[in-house]
């Protein structure tokens, strides 16, 4: 490991870290935790420009009769009216300016029985505070005693139940710092929002802190984050801290959402969602420095068992730094995310499922303690598969280029390239395999270990194979220990980056020589 670049990582997390952060219990019950970045340019991109040109386009017509001052900094007052609009999807609640956006806080709040249910559209960008809230490192750096704190849309006992419908427009100078329970723009969410970014913005809270909702039990489609959100409690997200099951009955739903904006949290941390579990997940990206403590993950902090869990297309290319269930896209998959010590459940028997979890992969720098992989720290039953790997991956117990640990996993189509630093079971693709069936994987990176150190896996029990391949690397086996009688086949370089190598190891993978200095990539990454 580059012992300049982790010392540059953690100066970074510990400014911003000691930046106005505050700590604190929540106090808030588990039954109603179920029911209930870098800072803003000058300029916005061609990209941002262009999405706000059309959206605006396309609501001028809304927009004719509405009223409302449109662009003017926050004074910290609550409007008692929208601008516009009766509520309905044809003729959604306009919202101007912060106001009107602390009308609708207020009136949800208050559990507010006529706007339950109902739409709701921005018209123009909506400026909480004035001025550079955040530095390009996360760190706040406003007088926070001279910042209008905001209030979160709904919380710990009332969720907002409408559908909230960003129009491609931004929220930003947002300052919440708190130690309760639930923040973010939205506190709890059982309804939609969506077509939104959240940039220079602070967010410190408990449990269920995010940039954009602290709980969710709803949809939340098309989502940017470029907030920093500090959480000093469990399920800590850049987007979004919980995102779990409506009332037991079906998943929540997050899709296309990204997060560049730093996350720093204890439990469940993750640069887009905390935690997770019942959740239908497709599309989601994180490019910031995430750190924690316990289950901490580029996209997902914890993933909590559920046979129903689908998740797909996740891509990291932040810095992760952990301890324990530490892994480039998510630290936990599988079993409680809730114990203390949730991969043990992993190992005694195979009820606990990751379920279905596919298309991620990672490219940042991953570094902990225990059960450290490069997608995920541990995997718990379910189904793994098109996953990858190309960043250098560091821990001391169960470190893997894919996975760090996993059991009764059914696994396939994977490769790493990155080089694995441990100490007791490390592998190129897991550190440890108990009870699985895994198939179409390949590693071309070092292992360095003291013992129970192999370049595909550290220690494999009881395992089904077929088709892996590693890199020859002089005298270095592919299992530090085999139990299960599994076969790896060793390969030169130009063996594996030509083109007969790709059709031989997976139907999923490809084969273009631009591209992972020649050495075969997934399907999915080039569509």
């Amino acid at each position: 490991m580059n012992l300049i670049r982790f010392c540059l990582l953690f100066s970074i997390i510990c400014f911003m870290g000691c930046s106005n952060t505050v700590s604190g219990s929540s106090g808030e019950d588990q039954f109603a935790e179920e029911n209930s970045s870098s800072s803003k340019n000058n300029g916005t991109n061609e990209n941002d420009a262009a999405e706000k040109s059309s959206s605006s386009k396309e609501s001028s017509e809304d927009l004719e009769n509405c009223v409302g001052k449109i662009g003017n900094p926050w004074d910290g007052t609550t409007a008692k009216e929208f601008a516009c609009g009766s509520g309905t999807k044809l003729s959604p609640y306009v919202i101007l300016n912060a106001e009107q956006l602390a009308h609708l806080s207020f009136i949800v709040g208050g559990n507010d029985a006529d706007y339950a249910g109902k739409y709701y559209k921005l018209g123009a960008d909506i400026l909480l505070n004035d001025g550079k809230i955040i530095n390009d490192k996360g760190a706040l750096v406003a007088d926070s005693s001279k910042l209008h704190k905001w209030t979160p849309i709904g919380n710990s006992s009332v969720a907002f139940s409408g559908h909230f419908d960003g129009n491609g427009f931004s929220i930003s100078g947002m300052f919440i710092n708190t130690t309760s329970s639930h923040n973010g723009l939205f506190g709890n969410v059982s309804g939609s929002v969506s077509n939104l970014t959240v940039e220079n913005s602070w967010v410190t809270g408990g449990k269920f802190t995010g940039g954009i909702v602290g709980l969710n039990i709803g949809t939340l489609e098309n989502l940017k984050n470029k907030a920093a959100v500090i959480g000093n409690e469990e399920c800590v997200g850049g987007v979004v801290g919980k995102t779990a099951q409506k009332q037991y009955r079906y998943n929540s739903v997050l899709k296309n959402i990204s997060n560049s904006g730093i996350v720093v949290g204890k439990k469940n941390v993750g640069g887009v969602s905390g935690c997770a579990t019942y959740a239908t997940i497709d599309g989601l990206e994180n490019s910031a420095i995430i750190e924690g403590e316990i289950q901490v993950g580029g996209v997902i902090g914890g993933i909590g068992s559920s046979s129903k869990n689908d998740i797909k297309n996740l891509k990291n290319t932040g810095d992760v730094i952990g301890q324990n269930f530490v892994g480039g896209v998510s630290g936990h998959c599988g079993a409680s995310i809730y114990a203390s010590t949730p991969s043990y459940n992993c190992w005694e028997t195979s009820t606990w499922p990751c379920g279905d979890f596919s298309n991620a992969s990672n490219t940042g720098l991953v570094i902990g303690k225990n059960y450290v992989g490069g997608v995920l720290g541990v995997a718990c039953s379910g189904t793994i598969s098109n996953l990858s790997n190309v960043a250098d991956i560091e821990g001391e117990y169960g470190t893997g280029g894919i996975v760090g640990s996993l059991a009764y996993v059914t696994s396939k189509n994977m490769y790493n390239t990155g080089n694995i630093f441990g100490r007791v079971y490390a592998g190129g693709v897991f550190s440890y395999n108990k009870e699985g069936v895994t198939s179409s994987a390949y590693s071309t990176g070092s292992v360095d270990g003291d013992s129970l150190v192999g370049l595909m896996i550290g220690y494999n029990y009881n395992t089904t194979m077929a088709d892996y391949y590693y890199l020859e690397q002089d005298e270095l086996e592919p299992f530090g220990e085999n139990n299960g009688g599994g076969v790896a086949t060793p390969k030169t370089a130009s063996e594996m980056k030509a083109e007969e190598f790709a059709e031989l190891v997976g139907e999923d993978f490809v084969y273009d020589s631009g591209l992972n200095d020649g050495y075969p990539v997934l399907s999915w990454e080039v569509e």
